[in-house]
């Protein structure tokens, strides 16, 4: 087996592992996980035992999946997102949701000015974050 073959089978050992356990730690058995994501147990099981890949769940599956288990898809598809930090959007959303608040309170420019500032900045990163993910996939087909 070729080394890149060898990395790729690795990495969806440690998805498959990852999957079990985020659900155990859950303390949820994989009927329960089913049930919750709108899918089968043969399905998490399949999953888990990597007969199908994670990659390839639908899309609400895995919304809900990352719901139910409380975890980033960045940590479920072990994707590489280095460079990008973890809590940049959620801060980024803190900030737009306390100055949308402001606004409603004081209507004035500077606070508008300050909401669309920190809009586009969000945006920005949730685009990179995007892309990083997109880049992240894309180097293990």
């Amino acid at each position: 087996m070729c080394i890149a073959m060898r990395v790729y089978a690795s990495r969806r050992m440690d998805a498959m592992n990852r999957l079990r356990g985020f659900r155990l730690r859950a303390g949820m058995t994989q009927a329960e996980l089913a049930r919750a994501i709108g899918t089968t147990q043969s399905h998490v099981s399949e999953y888990e035992s990597g007969a199908r890949r994670i990659e390839t769940m639908p899309a609400g599956e895995f919304v809900r999946l990352k719901a139910v288990l409380d975890v980033t898809d960045a940590l479920l598809l072990d994707a590489d997102l280095s460079g990008i930090d973890p809590d940049a959007i959620a801060t980024a959303e803190n900030r737009v949701a306390r100055l949308r608040r402001r606004l409603r309170r004081r209507r004035d420019r500077a606070s508008f000015d300050l909401l669309v500032e920190a809009e586009l900045d969000l945006a920005r990163r949730m685009d990179e974050r995007e892309e990083a993910v997109a880049r992240a996939m894309g180097s293990r087909a």
